[in-house]
């Protein structure tokens, strides 16, 4: 990239901060030495008078499959498991070379420490509580970089605190409760410091969260009334009117309704308390409306099904506190820009949506109009997901072709770049659904114009998308279909294609008239990622159809 588009780049993703943001990027960069020395102050323990707080919540932090996550046999033997990587790490070095740097930050959030504490509980097997006892206490001695990153510290705090939750009856009193307990201290101190106002959006809530939880761990009355009323604004916030998270992410979304939650433990019998629990219902009746008819995770923005708790344990998590049911029965979450569509046994989720709030698009991918599909809750049409935050496959998961959508020659929808950086942005954003139809529009960064309606019966789908190039010059539209790694396509006649599972037709795809169909088995078009660090291939099939100016495409397709 030359350097004249860099600086552009440059530009039109700062021109979208807040001023806040800017400011604490400048300060950021140039407090490099500063922080240095604030990190040293945490080498070491103090004790002072701690409050009992409880975080720990039964249905998420005992669930058999979130445990799962972190083999025991594995953490017995320094081997930590973190997003599908394996790695023996170092008590006395705590940074692993080998892994990627996302493995190293969540390796910090020490949450494997949650297993090992559940299995003692469970087990009162004490070469549980020995190796716990022996992580801590080394992380404690040894802290590096990564460990004092506010985001790490924010997720960190919490799941020490779950641990002490469960290990209360052997930490009370001992000399590594007194150590741990001032070592919690030191970072919510250098927390108090580092705030990440240079990114706010879900780092921002973290570091609210955690400040509060700690201010009632040590007994800070002003500060817990400061930071509650701060928590609550970040609510108003990030939370939309329809209930889902301004980041649009349904994976984050599950990790801040998750926050939310602990808090509201935390906060045990105080009147506040009960001030959080119309959030609590109303995302979490978000949560099962985008999720019902899907067994995993859809992928749309930044998601996979490793990283946040899943589904079914946050809502029986809601209903032990919230109690009732949830009712998931939203079809049009309309600020979100995300419709549902049922017929029979299949279910479809159409996202027509803003990248995310305009000052933090860090998790946008371009997926706008792009669709998941699902029969019985298996996948059938997909998005690629999120493989990597670092790394060459980044860019790719994040573009127009990873996803159900459409795009003209190689023009993004969005300018996404670098890790976690957006530019220049879709805009025009038209939504709205009919009785078993939903249709959308947008203006793509660079001018061109894409309308897309579906409608969904028992039997059929069917996608009409008009595409308008921005300039008069002879262009090739381009629509993906990703089908679920499980299934493949078969070319049953010249235009016309099946989806099989091997043994049957699960749908038939007819190519219109002037189109060609290509079905990509190879390359990075086909990779996937329903987990984070979990790299699995599909099959996709690119229509591609010539045109000038303007284009009318109509798709047709059974369904089985």
């Amino acid at each position: 990239m030359c350097g004249v588009n860099k600086i552009w780049l440059y530009i039109n993703t700062i021109r979208y901060l807040k001023p806040v943001q800017i400011r604490h990027q400048i300060w950021r960069r140039l407090s490099g030495r500063q922080r240095e020395r604030m990190r040293s102050q945490i080498v070491g323990s103090r004790t002072r008078q701690v409050m009992p707080v409880k975080v720990m919540i039964p249905a998420l932090d005992s669930d058999r499959a979130y445990l799962s996550r972190f083999p025991l046999e594995g953490l017995l033997k320094n081997e930590i498991e973190i997003l599908h990587e394996r790695h023996q790490i170092d008590l006395s070095g705590w940074e692993v070379l080998d892994a990627s740097h996302l493995w190293n930050y969540n390796l910090h959030y020490l949450e494997f420490l949650i297993p090992l504490a559940v299995a003692y509980r469970e087990t009162k097997n004490d070469q549980y509580f020995a190796k716990w006892c022996e992580y801590v206490g080394a992380w404690i001695e040894h802290p590096v970089k990564d460990s004092f990153e506010p985001y790490t510290i924010s997720m960190r705090i919490p799941n020490l605190l779950i641990c002490m939750n469960i290990l209360q009856d052997r930490l009370r009193g001992t000399e590594l409760e007194r150590k741990l307990t001032g070592s919690i201290d030191h970072q919510y101190q250098y927390l108090l410091k580092t705030q990440e106002l240079s990114l706010l959006a879900n780092h921002y809530f973290e570091n609210v969260k955690t400040i509060l939880i700690c201010s009632l761990l040590f007994g800070e009355r002003a500060r817990y009334r400061e930071y509650f009323n701060k928590f609550c604004g970040q609510i108003k916030e990030q939370i939309l009117s329809d209930g889902l998270h301004y980041e649009r992410s349904i994976m984050y979304h599950k990790i801040i309704l998750e926050d939310i939650l602990r808090v509201y433990t935390a906060l045990g019998g105080r009147d506040e308390a009960g001030k959080l629990l119309p959030v609590i219902r109303h995302m979490a009746e978000a949560l099962a409306s985008v999720s019902r008819g899907f067994q995993k995770t859809p992928l749309f923005n930044d998601a996979g099904d490793n990283v946040a708790k899943d589904t079914e344990s946050l809502l029986r998590a809601v209903q032990d506190i919230a109690g009732g049911n949830i009712a998931g029965d939203t079809a049009a979450l309309e600020e979100s820009g995300y419709y549902k569509l049922y017929a029979g046994s299949y279910a479809l989720l159409f996202d027509c949506g803003q990248i995310g709030p305009s000052y933090m698009g860090g998790h946008a991918h371009c997926d706008c109009l792009s669709f998941a599909l699902s029969k019985r809750g298996k996948a059938l049409f997909t998005n690629s997901g999120t493989y990597q935050y670092q790394g060459r496959l980044r860019q790719f998961f994040r573009s127009t072709m990873a996803h159900n959508t459409v795009m003209i020659d190689e023009r993004e929808q969005a300018e996404l770049w670098g890790e976690h950086r957006a530019a220049r942005r879709i805009s025009e954003i038209r939504h709205k659904a009919g009785e078993q139809m939903v249709a959308g529009s947008f203006r793509s960064f660079c001018g061109d114009r894409f309308k897309r309606s579906i409608r969904l019966e028992e039997d059929f789908l069917e996608i009409t998308d008009f595409i308008a190039a921005k300039d008069k010059q002879r262009h090739c539209a381009r629509q993906f279909f990703h089908i679920d790694a499980d299934y493949h396509y078969i070319r049953d006649k010249e235009q016309q294609i099946c989806v099989s599972d091997g043994s049957r037709r699960l749908a038939v795809i007819r190519i219109p008239a002037g189109s060609r169909g290509l079905i990509h088995r190879e390359g990075d078009i086909c990779l996937c990622a329903q987990d984070f660090g979990q790299l699995g291939k599909k099959e996709v099939l690119e229509i591609r159809t010539p045109f000038e100016k303007s284009v009318r495409i109509q798709i047709g397709i059974k369904l089985m």
